[in-house]
């Protein structure tokens, strides 16, 4: 994948997401949690974070901190993942403040680490409801059953985790029914989102 494709398909969902999170009061940047976790935590980093100026790729505006976000990424998913998978659920790029936003289930823990270990760079940290191991667990209860929704005449066009970590997103042509016919098959423990989407299409 080249890097103007992977740049784009990123801006894609944080262009997406980013109109879901309204203003959260929080504490002073930097400060550890007072308690077991908190629902907005950002590192020293944020208080002097700018976004620069966007460049150009081929006459197209570009983010200018897109790769430096992308590699910030790199550096805190894998141990997130590895060393935090009971409450790591997601992150996500915020261009225009110039930060990565991670979704986790509240944990001292996990605060104190990327506080401490990323406290030049502007990390926030913000509460979710699950984690990573149980939206995949979410997402393919609903993914293997795609094809005896279809049976039934309702296509699922797309199933993903919620990179907020409140549950799985659905896309489908008949979204009423999916709502009514998913909550009743699924019941109340699975929060599905559900809205409207076509088959993706490859570009040819």
């Amino acid at each position: 994948m080249t890097k103007k494709t992977w740049g784009t398909l990123l801006a894609a969902a944080v262009f997406a997401l980013a109109g879901c999170a309204g203003p959260v009061a929080g504490p002073t940047p930097g400060r550890p949690p007072a308690s077991s976790g908190s629902a907005f935590v950002r590192t020293i980093g944020c208080a002097t974070a700018t976004s620069p100026s966007p460049t150009t790729i081929d006459g197209t505006p570009w983010p200018a901190n897109q790769d430096a976000l992308g590699k910030l990424v790199g550096r805190i998913q894998p141990y997130a993942m590895g060393h935090f998978a009971d409450v790591f659920s997601g992150m996500e790029l915020r261009g225009e403040q110039n930060k990565v936003r991670v979704y986790r289930k509240p944990s001292a823990a996990f605060d104190a680490w990327v506080l401490h270990d990323f406290a030049a760079d502007c990390v926030e940290m913000v509460d979710a409801r699950f984690n990573e191991t149980e939206l995949a667990a979410m997402r393919d209860r609903v993914s293997d059953d795609i094809e005896f929704w279809r049976a039934k005449g309702l296509p699922i066009n797309s199933v993903a985790a919620a990179i907020d970590g409140s549950g799985i997103e659905v896309t489908t042509t008949e979204v009423e029914r999916a709502k009514a016919e998913l909550a009743e098959r699924y019941g109340p423990d699975l929060p599905i989102k559900v809205s409207y989407g076509k088959p993706f299409e490859l570009a040819r």
